[in-house]
């Protein structure tokens, strides 16, 4: 199984190289690394076309979803959080140095263990504190390592809350696999932190409507291409909730207009506020939780 969904991790260097370009902390720092010292060690997307050249007058989606996520952890504290799939985000170093948190980046075994040694890289270069800071081997669609995911919590961090994050994953799973996740964090939830919560953007980029316009630059039918996986979407709001209620689960949506209004103010994009609003409920936060 590990070796089918490894296919995925060209999208890790994309979505890098993507933050880099939008000046995300620490990004610059990675994609230069993956570029030198990791070279030969990573799997990147043959063609990009105008991807990482095009200006737009939109905060670009990669950009408006990590700024939203954080804003969601931050409402939080004594927190112990899993990054699911993390790729090569540069979360962990924003949050790892942060008081009263554990931070665990998780992915298959190959990208986990060259993610590790780009982040000591950088951790070592600019002085950052690590002590909260780890990695391991999962992959989610496997029982076996919630039970060692949720026994690494009992260990190290069971007075603080659990909460389990993830950007830019579930679209890559086909239906019988967003079940089985789904299933997966319930039983972690439900072994190890009751209380537990689970934070994503994913369930709110709804699938295209038929006539819908892709873009310029549907740089998702060259990801496929290279990761042989399509893209699965939920049609609708009211479907993605089903899903939740059918496996257990209790959903809030979050509001992000507050930090997407702060980056509109920081790059001048006024003029646009409202087509960026109302674009930037594609990424807003779904706050998940057991039902009682």
């Amino acid at each position: 199984m590990e070796k089918e969904y490894s296919k995925i991790s060209p999208t890790a260097v994309f979505c890098a190289r993507m933050r880099a370009k939008q000046k995300l902390p620490f990004s610059k720092e990675i994609v230069t690394l993956i570029d030198t010292k990791f070279k030969d060690l990573v799997e990147d997307l043959p063609d990009y076309g105008n991807t990482l050249n095009s200006k737009s007058d939109f905060i670009p989606f990669i950009e408006g979803r990590y700024h939203s996520l954080n804003e969601s952890l931050s409402k939080f504290d004594k927190t112990f959080i899993v990054e699911i799939a993390s790729g090569l985000s540069p979360r962990s170093l924003e949050f790892s140095n942060k008081k009263d948190i554990i931070y665990v980046e998780t992915e298959l075994k190959g990208l986990i263990n060259m993610k590790e040694r780009i982040l000591k890289e950088i951790i070592n270069e600019k002085k950052l504190n690590s002590k909260n800071l780890f990695f391991m081997n999962i992959n989610p669609l496997e029982r076996k390592d919630m039970d060692k995911l949720g026994k690494f919590y009992l260990e190290k961090g069971k007075d603080k809350k659990l909460i389990i994050i993830h950007e830019g994953l579930l679209m890559y799973f086909d239906k019988n696999e967003k079940r089985v996740f789904r299933e997966n964090l319930k039983y972690l939830f439900e072994n190890y932190s009751k209380k537990g919560l689970w934070l994503t953007s994913d369930l709110s980029r709804m699938k295209k409507k038929k006539n819908e316009v892709l873009g310029n630059e549907n740089i998702r039918e060259k990801i496929s291409k290279v990761t042989k996986r399509e893209f699965d979407y939920f049609e609708s709001e009211k479907e993605a909730k089903k899903f939740l209620r059918e496996g257990g689960f209790t959903s809030e949506i979050l509001s992000n207009e507050k930090v997407i209004s702060n980056l509109i103010d920081k790059k001048s994009l006024q003029f646009n506020k409202d087509h960026i609003l109302n674009s930037s409920k594609g990424y807003r936060i779904w706050k998940i939780g057991l039902s009682n």
